[in-house]
C-alpha cells in the first residue's frame, strides 16, 4: 500500500520541484522612478543585468552597461545577491528580492549607504 502511495506521489513531486522559481527574475525591467531599461539574464547560473535603455537625462549611464554582475540566488533568504558595478566604476553589494511575481526591491549597499529601488517587470 505504502509504494501505491509513493508511485502515485512521486511525479507530482517531481513536476512540482522541477520548476525553478529563480528563473522568474530573468526578462526586462524598468526602473520605477525614471525610464532607464535594465535586461536580466543567465550565463553560467550567475544573472547579470545589462542597461539597455536610459532617458536623454542621464549623463552618466549608457545603454549596454553593465550593472549587475555575478548574482547568485540563495534560496535560504530567497534572494539573489552579487555585485552593482556603478557608471563611474565604484563596485558595491547588491541585493535583489521579490515583491510580487513583476515588482524587484534592489537594494544596494556600500560602508554605511544603502539605497533602495523598484524594478517592474515589462517583458
Amino acid at each position: 500500500m505504502n509504494k501505491i502511495i509513493f508511485l502515485l506521489f512521486l511525479p507530482l513531486v517531481l513536476i512540482l520541484t522541477s520548476f525553478n522559481s529563480n528563473e522568474s527574475i530573468t526578462g526586462k525591467w524598468v526602473f520605477s522612478d525614471s525610464p532607464r531599461e535594465m535586461e536580466i539574464y543567465n550565463e553560467n547560473n550567475k544573472y547579470y543585468g545589462k542597461i539597455i535603455k536610459v532617458s536623454g537625462t542621464e549623463k552618466k549611464e549608457k545603454v549596454g552597461h553593465l550593472l549587475l554582475l555575478d548574482f547568485i540566488y540563495d534560496p535560504s533568504e530567497k534572494e539573489y545577491i552579487g555585485h552593482i558595478n556603478s557608471p563611474g566604476g565604484m563596485i558595491a553589494s547588491g541585493i535583489l528580492s521579490f515583491l510580487n511575481e513583476d515588482k524587484l526591491k534592489f537594494r544596494i549597499k556600500k560602508l554605511f549607504i544603502n539605497k533602495s529601488f523598484t524594478l517592474i517587470r515589462i517583458q
